[in-house]
């Protein structure tokens, strides 16, 4: 098992800084999320062969190799134009996963969960473009159901990607966004925590996940209010409502051998605290280990 940090609350550092700040935090391996100069959400590529170079060289200096790179296209938008625009920057990632020696890549759905119909046909046509390409290249495409997507269902998201039945397509759980991940509220309004369940549903098609805690969508208001808002957070282990308990006994009954990252994005004025927090909680609740 990998354990890795996402960069988002170090994306204003230069690219050294990044790695360094990672390695001194414990971590071998990082998540390299959405940033101006390499890859932007929802734009195409802005690394050049000196970034790249540049980003190879830290990750040697500071021993920390990119275990995924995390991207944002809207390739499930019912808009035709924006949706080929997005699969032309999903085939520039894979050429940047290419140049970076990395086999991953983590992305959402996207769309819209009004309308799971149109998002999911906008999806398969970019899938049947982006797809090969991966699968060609040695790049595994792994996807998280986003609180906001065209499929927000932890079930639903799995039930899709093995329908498409390809080994370079995976599940992707991302505990923050436990409380939207049964797709519905139950019979009393609230929200559920499915972690176990989904994580025990998902088994060997699910190679990565994202840790963070998170509120119930309750506990939290936003004024003014916004109807259809998927109101949830990033927060340090400890400080939300997950059972943590029950989300590390599922992983390792289910004998996860993946990826795990800590995807933190709210403590940028206490970055090395945070994670240093949540990778010595991870060691600790799936490795056995302490840090010393």
């Amino acid at each position: 098992m990998k354990i890795a940090t996402d960069t988002w609350m170090l994306r204003p550092q230069p690219i050294d800084a990044v790695f360094s700040t990672v390695r001194e935090a414990g971590f071998e391996y990082l998540e390299l999320s959405p940033r101006p100069d390499v890859m932007p959400s929802y734009g195409g590529r802005r690394a050049s062969k000196a970034k790249i170079a540049e980003i190879a060289e830290a990750s040697k200096t500071h021993g920390v190799e990119i275990a995924s790179i995390f991207i944002e296209q809207a390739w499930g938008s019912s808009e035709e134009d924006i949706r080929r625009a997005a699969v032309g920057y999903w085939k520039q990632t894979v050429q940047l996963a290419v140049d970076l020696g990395c086999d991953r890549i983590n992305s959402e759905f996207t769309g819209r969960p009004t309308a799971p119909q149109a998002g999911e046909a906008a999806m398969r046509r970019s899938l049947e473009e982006v797809l090969p390409l991966a699968e060609s290249e040695g790049v595994t495409l792994a996807l998280e159901p986003h609180p906001g997507d065209w499929v927000e269902s932890g079930v639903g998201a799995v039930d899709f990607i093995r329908g498409l039945q390809s080994d370079h397509v995976t599940y992707l759980h991302c505990v923050p966004h436990t409380f939207y991940l049964t797709g519905v509220e139950d019979e009393r309004g609230q929200f559920k925590d499915v972690n176990r369940d989904i994580i025990t549903y998902a088994g060997d098609t699910m190679d990565h996940v994202h840790l963070a805690d998170t509120l119930l969508p309750g506990r939290t208001f936003l004024n003014p209010g916004s109807p259809g808002v998927r109101n949830h957070q990033h927060l340090d282990i400890g400080q939300g409502d997950i059972d943590w308990d029950e989300v590390f006994t599922a992983l390792r009954e289910v004998g996860f051998d993946g990826v795990v990252s800590v995807a933190v994005f709210r403590h940028e004025s206490r970055v090395m605290e945070s994670l240093t927090h949540n990778r010595r909680i991870i060691r600790e609740r799936l490795e056995g280990g302490a840090d010393q």
